[in-house]
């Protein structure tokens, strides 16, 4: 009787966090340039660093509910050591989306796409 209870209540629990991470909204950035870059998300002109990618490898940051709460936002990325940046268009994400930016090594080829999950 008691491992049929604890069953239970592990499956209520782990359906009550599945709307949670449904919910979340993230920015996958994938660096295939050799500089790190730093990440920027920004929103109605206030700008909030995400982190830091390191050259040749992908990150994953969750996005604050008040930047997603927002019409749109964009993504910044800065090279460190490079005068050079890059910035998506607005984006309108909603709840369980992700933003992919894929980074290259000329920053001008680099792009972004939003995934559902």
């Amino acid at each position: 009787l008691l491992a049929s209870t604890i069953g239970c209540a592990r499956s209520v629990q782990s359906a009550g966090d599945a709307p949670a991470v449904q919910e979340l909204v993230t920015a996958r950035i994938t660096n295939n340039g050799w500089l790190d870059v730093n990440v920027y998300a920004s929103r109605s002109g206030m700008r909030l660093r995400l982190g830091t990618v390191t050259g040749q490898r992908s990150e994953v940051f969750r996005l604050p509910r008040s930047l997603v709460d927002a019409p749109g936002l964009t993504i910044l990325i800065d090279p460190i050591g490079s005068p050079q940046w890059y910035q998506t268009d607005l984006i309108p994400v909603g709840p369980g989306q992700q933003i992919d930016v894929v980074v290259q090594q000329r920053l001008a080829m680099s792009h972004y796409s939003v995934l559902s999950r």
